[in-house]
């Protein structure tokens, strides 16, 4: 069974409605940039062009059941276009092997220097603009500006901060304030960047796999990561994967916790068609029966925040 991390706010007052426990989803929304440099993904053009394929069957699901998730977004993604040197005002990041390939360049050397039209794989406002207009309310969350190695190790923070900085004036031409942060593959780091910049909560990994949001020394709040949306249910039959999902959200209502899954939007077909949707059917029906609260990071660190539960 999930490890449970304890916590000390009261079962009453934890999410919105009284509900029991709740359920957080997160995408990370990175397309050409997450696998370009990747030892283990040589085609991640193909793997680009799949993830704009499937957001709109997407939001249909989360549509037809109502439900919220954060989109962990690449910052770059909400450009339409971008010329030779806009982001040269940019710090880099230094050059290092693992987990990405660097042998040569630059960490922005893919950058087509286009129009959304012409490189479909390196922005995409048109699918903003879907998520943002979707019958259900969709959070943007930030996931860097180009999918950087935020790690102390190998980012300085004005790295980071001008990442930041890039993400924050892309989402002003859409009107969105970013409220949550998902660090890209893992490399997690530079934590006061994000307290400076105003962010208000992130995902993380832990030992525990269920989790109430709680804070962190930097008094930023943290949400840890339960299980993901794997490529072909991680090996699993159909019925065993959603068995595994389900094991989790009946845990956070009888613990009262949150059960936060995760996805790429590039998540193969048996995935999409047979897993992702049975777990949203599932937990929106435990959200009718007033058992669990489904939202997004951001609602939920409002709602913290705006109670002072911690």
């Amino acid at each position: 069974m999930p490890l449970t991390k304890k916590e000390f706010t009261t079962r009453q007052q934890r999410f919105p409605g009284g509900e029991k426990g709740g359920m957080i989803i997160s995408a990370d929304f990175e397309m050409a940039w997450a696998y370009r440099y990747s030892l283990k993904n040589k085609e991640y053009l193909v793997l680009s062009r799949r993830e704009r394929k499937n957001i709109p069957i997407i939001l249909k699901l989360l549509n037809n059941n109502k439900i919220s998730i954060t989109w962990a977004t690449v910052g770059h993604l909400m450009l339409d276009h971008c010329k030779p040197n806009d982001h040269d005002w940019m710090r880099r990041i230094l050059h290092f092997n693992q987990p990405w390939n660097f042998v040569e360049g630059d960490w922005y050397d893919h950058d087509p220097h286009s129009h959304w039209k012409q490189s479909p794989e390196w922005y995409a406002p048109d699918l903003i603009e879907q998520i943002i207009n979707s019958d259900v309310k969709q959070e943007i969350g930030c996931h860097t500006f180009s999918h950087i190695d935020c790690s102390d190790k190998n980012c300085l923070p004005g790295v980071l901060e001008d990442e930041l900085k890039a993400c924050v004036q892309a989402s002003k031409k859409y009107n969105l304030i970013l409220d949550s942060f998902v660090f890209p593959g893992r490399t997690f780091g530079n934590y006061q960047v994000l307290k400076n910049q105003g962010f208000k909560i992130y995902r993380i990994d832990s030992k525990y796999k269920l989790a109430y949001p709680y804070r962190d020394s930097h008094g930023m709040l943290c949400t840890i990561s339960s299980y993901a949306f794997g490529e072909k249910g991680l090996g699993y039959s159909k019925e065993y994967s959603v068995f595994k999902f389900k094991r989790y959200i009946n845990k956070a209502i009888r613990s009262g916790t949150i059960a936060h899954f995760w996805f790429h939007p590039s998540m193969d077909e048996f995935t999409l068609k047979n897993i992702f949707p049975e777990v949203l059917k599932y937990a929106s029906e435990k959200r009718n029966k007033q058992e669990l609260w489904i939202g997004s990071m951001g609602e939920i660190a409002s709602y913290i925040n705006k109670n002072k539960l911690l």
